[in-house]
């Protein structure tokens, strides 16, 4: 016994530790949506109920006086149902004459929030739990969760209905009032026989108490339960079938007479059955034999619900066997019609091309053998069998009639198209010899016999009635047919490339020896001047030789050949040469472009070296025509060593090999000393013009003004000793000078 405890409290250890670490790990779980709101009866949150069944709850409820609402969920997890509930509770108003049932799909259970009408009528949580148990439970448990719900509705609608009535029929309860106790007498004690008297006449009235609430709570449910009995039967009685059932073939009688019997045996034994369990029920709990009460009470709802799925399955049977039926016929009717038509066709077929198509006449005679084996099935009772021999056969004719209308088309294409077709191609393979594009009609006479001997089988296969095999066979000669056309345009192709190939060599010859002429001083000069000896020019330039050797040789060989048009003897070696050819030509491009990548450095720096020069003579070419009496020395000197720094870099772009990063360098310091001289002579030449058209305008105020003559002359003095600056500062002064005192307009 010490193990056994010890074990259960390991257990009981490990199993708290196991929830502990799933609470504390860090997964979130999302629980179940809820609805945004209870408008509609059926607020579906998971879409998992069928449009069909909301709209049945919907009727259902519509003309009940209470209100009565449903919600469905797929599953609550991670709340319990009950959590979910209490939250769609929290979240909205329940009304005092409303329900809400919420559903869990995957539970089979409902939680139900019920208003304060429905507590006042005695509709307590105790009652409701019972119509779930009788009236909804059996239906879940089956799968039919609707079912069960709208179930469960209608019972507690009655219930609802029958306490309304017991309160109105009944007035108000006058409780007689117990007499007032004897004074009590002085006791000192009590005899102990007295107290034990009184224990056990307290246990026995609280026995009798207990026994009495049990047996009213169990004769309830038999009554609840024979409600549904009176319910089921109601629903047997109400079944019906249309009495034209009566002038039907013998077996379908035998097939509507089954369903009858059936359903009289669920009238005669099966709720008869349950009538007395019911009884025997009620003898029971009269012993107060509570438990096996209850048991025959659940036998009792199991043997309703089987006849509830047995009555729904006749409702399928009796769908099944008129849709069956219909069917049956339906085929039969469009399968003798399709039958006639093909028929009549056949024989003006017949008639008309004077062939007998065997073929197609036996498919025309598998009809009446078909129509014999559904007669059979017929026989037998097998509706669905002989359905679906029905409707293989309409699948049958309309595939015949389908064929027959082709016969026309295929008759035209073996007698007149595909003999113009096979006609045609005879032309153009004797026009190909004849040009010259094959060295014999051997080439072509094979497969034209070939295609002969396919189209002779035509005419046969027609008159056998074998449509389906002769438009199979004109496919493949049609096939056969493009394949040679496919072939003369592939020959004619080849000869026009051969005859391109030919002219063409001559010219390409000319380029790559024009090429080599030109390379060989190229490449030269690069592997001198820059120090290069490989790259693709090299390579190409290695190639050429050999590729113009065999160019001169295939033209050579063509020209001895008897036949210049002679293509299966040097076709394969001109088509060879001729790619080589095409790769150089390609690599040529590449070469070439290389090459103007080999000078560009040194193009670029002769260009800006030009330029340098051209800015340096422009320079010169403005200060001689402004005839100036000298020139400063830092101007003079500019000049020369701009012209110094341009020859530098002259010099060194002749170096040999050429040292590119050198000559970067010193044409980087001529364009700084060429810009700083463009730069000074601007600036020269911009104080020269300034000085001397400020002169110009303040020289008339020299006599009458001392103090405009003194800047006057000192800017004249500075000019002609080639001090432009410091002219043009004496000269702006004068000017500004005879502004302030004679008003002097500035241009």
């Amino acid at each position: 016994m010490t193990d056994i405890k010890r074990q259960r409290v390991s257990r009981f250890f490990i199993v708290w530790m196991i929830m502990l670490a799933v609470l504390a790990s860090p997964c979130y779980v999302l629980a179940a949506p809820l609805p945004a709101s209870l408008n509609k009866p059926v607020t579906d949150v998971n879409n998992v109920i069928k449009n069909e069944e909301e709209k049945k709850f919907a009727n259902l409820t519509s003309n009940m006086k209470q209100t009565y609402k449903l919600v469905v969920v797929a599953d609550s997890k991670p709340l319990t149902l009950q959590q979910y509930a209490e939250q769609i509770l929290g979240k909205f108003t329940v009304d005092d004459k409303a329900m809400i049932m919420v559903l869990s799909v995957a539970e089979k259970n409902m939680v139900i929030l019920s208003g304060k009408y429905f507590r006042e009528s005695g509709i307590t949580q105790e009652v409701l739990q019972r119509k779930m148990e009788y009236f909804f439970e059996p239906y879940a448990n089956q799968g039919t969760l609707m079912t069960g719900v709208m179930s469960f509705v209608e019972a507690v609608e009655d219930e609802v209905r029958t306490q309304s009535q017991k309160q109105g029929s009944t007035g108000q309860v006058v409780m007689a009032g117990a007499p007032a106790p004897a004074a009590a007498e002085k006791v000192t004690s009590w005899p102990v026989w007295l107290l034990i008297g009184l224990v056990l006449v307290a246990a026995g009235l609280g026995g009798a108490a207990f026994a009495y609430t049990k047996r009213a709570r169990v004769l309830k449910e038999i009554d609840e339960v024979d409600e549904w009995r009176i319910k089921v039967a109601d629903q047997l009685n109400a079944f019906e079938i249309a009495p034209t059932w009566k002038k039907e073939p013998g077996r379908v009688k035998e097939k509507y007479l089954a369903i009858l019997t059936a359903l009289d045996d669920l009238k005669k034994d099966a709720i008869a059955d349950v009538e007395l369990i019911l009884v025997d029920a009620e003898e029971n709990l009269m012993k107060f034999r509570f438990k096996r009460g209850q048991e025959i009470i659940q036998e009792a709802k199991d043997k309703l619900f089987r006849i509830e799925e047995e009555y729904r399955n006749l409702h399928i049977r009796l769908d099944k066997l008129r849709e069956t039926l219909k069917d049956v016929a339906s085929f039969k009717e469009e399968a003798d019609q399709l039958h006639q038509k093909n028929e009549r066709r056949l024989d003006e077929l017949r008639i008309q091309y004077g062939v007998s198509f065997h073929t197609l006449k036996e498919q025309m005679n598998q009809f009446d053998r078909e129509s014999q084996a559904v007669k059979q099935s017929e026989e037998k009772g097998d509706f669905e069998e002989a359905r679906n021999r029905l409707q293989e056969l309409v699948e049958r004719q309309q595939a015949l009639m389908e064929l027959l209308q082709k016969v026309p088309l295929v008759r035209q294409t073996i007698v007149k198209d595909l003999d113009q077709e096979i006609r045609q191609l005879d032309e153009d393979a004797k026009e190909m010899v004849e040009g010259g594009y094959t060295s014999g009609e051997e080439f072509f006479a094979a497969r034209l016999v070939k295609i002969r001997g396919k189209a002779e089988k035509l005419p046969l296969l027609f008159e056998e009635g074998k449509v389906t095999d002769a438009e199979n066979l004109i496919l493949e000669i049609r096939e056969d047919i493009e394949a040679v056309y496919q072939t003369m345009e592939e020959i004619v192709t080849n000869r026009h490339q051969y005859r391109q190939y030919v002219n063409e060599l001559p010219y390409y010859l000319n380029i790559l020896k024009q090429d080599e002429e030109y390379l060989s001083g190229e490449l030269s000069d690069l592997s001198q001047r820059y120090q290069v000896e490989d790259g693709e020019a090299f390579y190409y330039y290695q190639q050429i030789p050999e590729v113009a050797a065999d160019i001169e040789n295939t033209l050579e060989q063509i020209s001895a050949s008897e036949s210049g048009e002679n293509y299966d003897r040097h076709g394969e070696t001109l088509t060879q040469v001729t790619e080589r050819v095409t790769q150089m030509m390609e690599r040529r491009d590449l070469v070439m472009k290389e090459l103007k990548e080999f000078r560009q450095g040194e193009r670029m720096a002769r260009e800006e070296v030009h330029d340098l020069r051209g800015s340096v003579a422009r320079v010169e070419q403005q200060l001689k025509r402004l005839h100036l009496p000298k020139l400063p020395y830092g101007i003079t000197s500019n000049i020369q060593l701009s012209r110094q720094a341009i020859g530098t870099v002259e010099e060194a772009l002749q170096e040999i090999p050429l040292k590119m990063q050198k000559v970067d360098h010193l044409l980087k310091e001529a364009k700084e000393q060429v810009a700083t001289l463009l730069e000074d002579g601007a600036r020269m030449i911009r104080d020269i013009r300034m000085t001397e058209d400020k002169i110009q305008r303040t020289n008339r105020f020299r006599r009458y003004d001392k103090e405009i003559a003194a800047f006057l002359q000192t800017a004249e003095t500075a000019f002609r000793e080639a001090e432009y600056e410091e002219a043009h500062e004496a000269a702006d002064q004068a000017f500004r000078l005879a502004q302030e005192k004679y008003d002097l307009e500035e241009e």
